[in-house]
């Protein structure tokens, strides 16, 4: 069976891809296994809107209840639309969240690593909700080099590394600048398995309670598939990460999964006008006149309510016949 084979029935959960991210959809194979999770919009799930980091702890949540053991080290401040970048801080500091949404608290109280969330801000002073925070693919370097082995014990490294939920869509060309992408890159890079996980049809969804509920079961039973259909490792083979959308979902509803690849139009674009003779303000919005989309994309999928899974190459390896290229590139 080919990678896409295996990972498409990975997603569909074999014969019936209803039965595959439903009510029974097997989770025992997270059991004891040693999750990382991170995402770009901070550790803090202060706010009313849920968009800093809500999604994390609705992930956090799914995945200890199947009994698995995460901890979770993310950037200290939003930091959405980061990339793979780095803030190249001399030096970061890692502090619990100001203060973990009540509701959170408890979740993964009672497995081995307790239930340890951070922030990484920059500096080597103690974080304080002015502090400048690191990057989301800095954030899982500081975990995977440093912060699991030295304080958690995890010499090893974590088993997989999840990234979101995020508020909003990351299709299309958009994966290009997403936060959530570039810190699960940062651990394919490490040698390690990644999932990336998204909520909402479009970038500037805000996504309900029952959105977010749905991205995080559904990642998490497609987690417990990569590990019991042994398709985790080939991911680290072929340095390639999974990305995972969810539409927007009315409550009672439990959208069906598609298996898709990168769009190549937007649906939502960023863009520059002139606010003066110097000065250009940036402005995002529906893309104008309304692009065709390819039926097989993230995007076509999440505008027809489905939840969108397709793999991003790590490596940006180009493939296929390039000879037309080199001959251009390398002629006399």
């Amino acid at each position: 069976m080919t990678l896409a084979g295996l990972l498409t029935l990975t997603v569909a959960g074999g014969a019936s891809a209803q039965r595959g991210h439903g009510p029974g959809a097997d989770l025992s194979a997270l059991a004891g296994k040693r999750i990382l999770l991170a995402n770009d919009d901070s550790v803090q799930a202060a706010g009313d809107d849920g968009k800093d980091g809500r999604g994390l702890f609705v992930l956090r949540k799914a995945l200890c209840e199947a009994k698995a053991d995460v901890v979770v080290v993310g950037p200290w401040a939003q930091q959405g639309g980061r990339g793979r970048s780095t803030a190249a801080s001399p030096h970061v500091t890692v502090a619990p969240p100001t203060a973990t949404p009540a509701q959170y608290v408890k979740d993964c109280s009672t497995a081995p690593s307790g239930g340890l969330v951070v922030g990484v801000c920059q500096g080597a002073s103690t974080c304080t909700p002015a502090s400048s925070s690191v990057t989301p693919a800095d954030a899982v370097e500081v975990a995977l080099g440093a912060f699991l082995p030295q304080r958690v014990g995890w010499s090893g490294g974590p088993d997989l590394v999840l990234t979101g939920v995020n508020p909003g869509a990351n299709t299309d060309l958009a994966a290009n600048l997403s936060g959530t992408v570039g810190a699960a890159t940062a651990a394919v890079e490490k040698g390690l398995p990644a999932v990336a996980v998204s909520a909402g049809t479009r970038a500037t969804s805000v996504p309900s309670d029952d959105t977010y509920r749905t991205a995080a079961v559904f990642a998490a039973k497609v987690a417990a598939r990569l590990f019991s259909r042994k398709a985790a490792g080939k991911l680290v083979q072929h340095r390639l990460l999974l990305n995972i959308n969810c539409p927007d979902v009315a409550h009672g509803t439990t959208p069906s999964p598609r298996w898709t690849r990168l769009g190549r139009v937007q649906l939502d674009r960023f863009a520059y006008t002139a606010a003066g003779t110097d000065t250009y303000r940036l402005t995002f919005g529906p893309a104008e006149p309304a692009p065709s989309l390819d039926p097989r994309s993230d995007t076509a999928a999440l505008v027809n309510g489905h939840i969108s899974v397709g793999a991003i190459t790590a490596d940006r390896d180009a493939t296929g016949d390039l000879a037309w290229l080199r001959s251009a590139a390398l002629a006399d």
